[in-house]
């Protein structure tokens, strides 16, 4: 395999795993809403699909600090500012 190929590949690769979490995440997110109790105000509503998130967000950024990467990135970031 020449290197054009391998680099398309991790490409193809990366972008097919970016969009296959932004697809679970979203799939998520109707999920939980379509399963909160229709009688909730739409303020509590609002309230509760944002506490989702975030704890959605908080997870993810705990597992992508599991990854060699992660802590790269997150030494450069504690280092450097992000």
């Amino acid at each position: 395999m020449d290197i054009k190929q391998m680099l398309n590949d991790t490409v193809d690769q990366q972008n097919h795993a970016r969009w296959t979490g932004g697809l679970y995440a979203i799939q998520d997110t109707v999920n939980f809403i379509a399963n909160v109790d229709p009688k909730i105000t739409p303020k509590d509503l609002g309230l509760k699909i944002t506490e989702h998130l975030k704890a959605e967000i908080k997870r993810y950024e705990e597992l992508i600090l599991t990854t060699d990467m992660g802590k790269k990135m997150k030494e450069i970031g504690d280092k450097y500012g992000t």
